[in-house]
């Protein structure tokens, strides 16, 4: 049921930011049509520098789990994994700090579970450029949650990270 309502959240986080109007440059408009997971262009970044604690499909109360979440010391950076805008950046429910990174071609990451948010709603942002501080105490840390969307859709963000090039 959690996750069932997690997953209904970012729905809803989702269908907030696609009712704003956002202007769209021409080589994003044309990126719709790549393969599914495209070639890097430009750069794609861990977000953050720990270990993986919960993987892609993993059993999970609710059912499988949607994203990947990352063990890493409190005060961790956290950077943006790919380049794009920045279409949602604030405080959303149960998730503390959520960004929504639009990385073009369809593709959306959300990234929740930040203790400070250091890029705002709108703002272009490069592969690896330092977006956030991870919560959590010190040595036993905290974790972000990152999951990746395709036309509004989970896909599995292991092949993404794989093709960093």
């Amino acid at each position: 049921q959690a996750e069932a309502a997690r997953e209904q959240r970012l729905a809803e986080a989702e269908r907030q930011r696609e009712s704003q109007p956002r202007e769209r440059p021409a080589r994003e408009a044309t990126a719709g049509r790549q393969a599914a997971i495209p070639v890097p262009s430009g750069g794609r970044a861990l977000p953050v520098a720990g270990r993986i604690a919960t993987a892609w499909g993993e059993a999970a109360p609710g059912g499988p789990h949607r994203g990947l979440t990352y063990a890493a010391p409190g005060g961790a950076r956290v950077v943006s994994p790919c380049n794009g805008r920045a279409v949602y950046a604030a405080p959303f429910r149960s998730f503390g700090l959520l960004l929504i990174v639009d990385c073009g071609g369809g593709y959306h990451f959300v990234l929740a579970g930040m203790e400070r948010l250091d890029a705002a709603a709108g703002q272009r942002l490069l592969a690896g450029e330092p977006i956030g501080v991870l919560g959590g105490a010190g040595a036993s840390g905290g974790s972000l949650y990152v999951e990746l969307r395709r036309a509004g859709q989970p896909v599995d963000p292991r092949p993404w990270f794989a093709a960093r090039g």
